[in-house]
């Protein structure tokens, strides 16, 4: 099957469940961080990886697509397993359109409520019509039609918030595939809440970069966020009064690095 599967792997071991859970003939590349251990076990393996920068998602994206020697490309995360099917699923999408993205379920731990929470919200922010990473496919020619570039090398964290936003200025369908998707390893609470604060740092980099750019120079301060204020009543109406509580908390989180980056950016 002629497309590539970049996996963004830092330093994680689970990396080797991720590719276990690939279940089609294809390239894979792992975009690494270094780690003598895990390169060795790659290389006895037989696998591809490329060398890339600790801390920032979008360098190791667009390094790790450079990597790869197929026109069509699937990017995922190393703490992620693919359902059977949905490698194909996403093959044949990119026959008739430029971009699509697989449906991405949050796993719970062992059923303990904090886990479920971030699960359930998750699954709201990724219903949405969003293309956010991981199990996103596409065809690296697309890029001539978003900025020039996949990824903004200088954002570091909600790297897809950039790419969404880029992609929303075009008339380029996304083809979202909910049939089958990836599933996403469980995340605690803490863990969530720290990613929220680093996404808001994220998005205040990306908001001050792309608006030094012509076409993108109409961005608005909460373009970037994927769940805005409006969305909590949806989100009450559709995941009850935890997960529209536990937003509020996460939309803190998420602000308070929003201005935390704002304020050392100007």
């Amino acid at each position: 099957m002629d497309i590539s599967i970049v996996i963004r792997c830092g330093d994680d071991r689970r990396v080797f469940d991720c590719i276990q859970s690939i279940d089609e003939n294809v390239e894979i590349i792992v975009a690494l961080s270094d780690n003598r251990a895990l390169q060795k076990e790659l290389e006895d393996r037989h696998i591809k990886y490329c060398m890339t920068p600790r801390h920032n998602l979008s360098q190791t994206s667009n390094i790790g697509i450079n990597h790869a020697s197929c026109d069509k490309v699937i990017l995922t995360d190393s703490d992620t397993l693919f359902d059977p099917g949905c490698i194909r699923e996403l093959y044949h999408a990119l026959d008739q359109y430029q971009i699509a993205r697989a449906r991405i379920t949050f796993q719970t731990d062992n059923g303990k409520f904090t886990s479920w929470l971030v699960s359930e919200a998750r699954d709201y922010v990724n219903s949405l019509p969003l293309v956010y990473t991981p199990g996103i496919a596409f065809h690296k020619d697309i890029m001539a039609d978003i900025g020039g570039f996949m990824f903004n090398d200088r954002v570091p964290y909600a790297v897809d918030a950039d790419l969404s936003y880029r992609l929303s200025k075009t008339c380029i369908p996304v083809k979202f595939i909910d049939s089958v998707g990836i599933r996403h390893n469980a995340e605690s609470l803490r863990h969530d809440l720290k990613a929220s604060f680093r996404i808001g740092q994220g998005c205040a980099i990306s908001y001050l970069s792309l608006r030094q750019i012509k076409s993108y120079s109409g961005i608005r301060w909460d373009d970037l966020k994927g769940v805005k204020f409006s969305h909590l009543g949806d989100v009450l109406a559709k995941k009850g009064v935890f997960i529209a509580l536990y937003q509020i908390i996460w939309d803190l989180f998420y602000w308070s690095g929003y201005i935390d980056q704002w304020l050392k950016e100007v």
